[in-house]
């Protein structure tokens, strides 16, 4: 029975890879039995395996805390002569440049999708979307320019004072382009409130998208609760872009999900919680920069002075 209880305890990976298919599939299975009318008179299954998704997900959120520590030393075995992965791993302004170059290319390509589907059918909606990845893109580029601008500097003999004032500079300017970014949701918000856009996600495609914007809120909620008091500011400024762009994919996934689910056809009400949750998004959105702002002024104010 301890034998049980240990293997459990702390389970191996192949165990949670099946209990987080389990819970995908009884998520699945849950949400179409309660929201398809054709298949109301099975409800009560659906309530059991919404029951299942909670237990099986939890435990296998669980279970990934507790074998956390021996993956990643895994991994850094693995990686002690491979350089790249191992610095990967080990450095969080390495990772953070990965994850920026992977976000900026993704946030292009949209900005690019939307922007030509905008301008083609002259849609409001789609030129509000390819503005708001634009500024995502910007933000992202404005770090990423930056950290090659700071190594070949590093190599020219930048002192450590300088180099932390232009780290200021550019989570100040980060701040700012960041309160610009209610301006693009604003659009999108109003062609949702006026004429009924919003982000479509049909069929299964919906259920990853809420499975992926859950992903990004336990990853920003762990990056707010983590200790950032020495992080570099260029990895802290990356992490804030990403809880914005969170904050835009949980508004992304209600409207997308009244889209697919609501069968009320009260119009007016979906497009008052659309208007709400999008507002609060845009005032969180804006908080975030100015946030960052008053950080910097501060932060300059205190290097100066030394």
């Amino acid at each position: 029975m301890k034998k049980l209880f240990d293997f459990f305890k702390k389970p191996p990976l192949w165990l949670l890879i099946i209990v987080a298919v389990i819970a995908v599939a009884a998520m699945i299975g849950g949400t179409l039995l309660m929201t398809q009318d054709s298949l109301y008179s099975y409800a009560t299954v659906g309530f059991v395996l919404l029951g299942v998704m909670a237990v099986t997900l939890s435990y296998a959120i669980y279970g990934f805390v507790k074998i956390y520590p021996d993956l990643k030393s895994r991994a850094l075995k693995w990686s002690e002569n491979k350089p790249f992965f191992n610095k990967a791993l080990t450095d969080p302004i390495t990772r953070s440049i990965i994850s920026l170059v992977i976000s900026f290319v993704i946030n292009m390509a949209f900005a690019v999708y939307n922007g030509s589907i905008g301008i083609m059918n002259r849609s409001i909606w789609f030129g509000a979307l390819a503005a708001y990845y634009i500024v995502l893109t910007l933000l992202r580029g404005i770090i990423l320019i930056y950290h090659i601008r700071r190594a070949k500097a590093y190599k020219a003999g930048q002192t450590e004072q300088k180099a932390y004032l232009k780290d200021i500079k550019i989570y100040n300017s980060c701040g700012a382009t960041l309160i610009l970014l209610p301006v693009a949701i604003s659009f999108a918000i109003l062609q949702m409130v006026r004429e009924g856009d919003s982000f479509v996600h049909s069929g299964i495609t919906i259920y990853v998208f809420a499975i992926y914007t859950l992903y990004k809120i336990i990853i920003a909620i762990y990056n707010l609760a983590k200790k950032q008091k020495d992080d570099d500011l260029t990895v802290r400024a990356a992490k804030n872009i990403n809880l914005a762009q969170t904050l835009m994919s949980v508004l992304a996934l209600q409207t997308a999900m009244f889209h697919e689910f609501d069968t009320t056809g009260d119009v007016v009400n979906v497009a008052a919680m659309n208007a709400v949750t999008g507002a609060i998004v845009c005032a969180l959105t804006a908080a975030i920069g100015i946030f960052m702002m008053i950080i910097a002024a501060k932060k300059s104010k205190q290097a100066k002075a030394i």
